[in-house]
């Protein structure tokens, strides 16, 4: 090592302040919401349902036990039905399998081979 590449003297002492601001660390990369492309399905789903009501409209779920197990399966990654009721047109389609296709692309946006494409 280099001679007097080490301080001497020491740092000259600082003003104290009166801020009280707090800083919360977050990691450097955090991971996106899951609810970041809602609006893109919702809008995908809708149009579906709209351009192919016969097809689209005519899919009923089995049972909806299995519906509420995926859900349960998948509660992170959800597309609310809320929201999909506001745009998709309950005479076209059966909201809940709505809600399913919806919260299926939601999962497949989110799969490890495509999640660093959008984040």
């Amino acid at each position: 090592m280099k001679k007097g590449f080490l301080l001497r003297k020491p740092a000259p002492k600082t003003a104290s302040t009166s801020s009280t601001t707090q800083v919360t660390p977050t990691p450097a990369k955090e991971s996106p919401p899951f609810d970041r492309f809602h609006d893109i399905i919702i809008a995908f789903v809708a149009v579906l349902a709209k351009e192919n009501p016969e097809s689209f409209g005519g899919i009923m779920a089995p049972d909806l036990t299995l519906l509420d197990q995926f859900y349960y399966n998948n509660r992170n990654q959800i597309v609310p039905l809320d929201k999909l009721s506001q745009t998709v047109d309950s005479n076209d389609c059966y909201p809940p399998m709505a809600q399913f296709f919806a919260t299926l692309l939601n999962i497949l946006f989110w799969t490890k081979r495509i999640k660093h494409v959008f984040s």
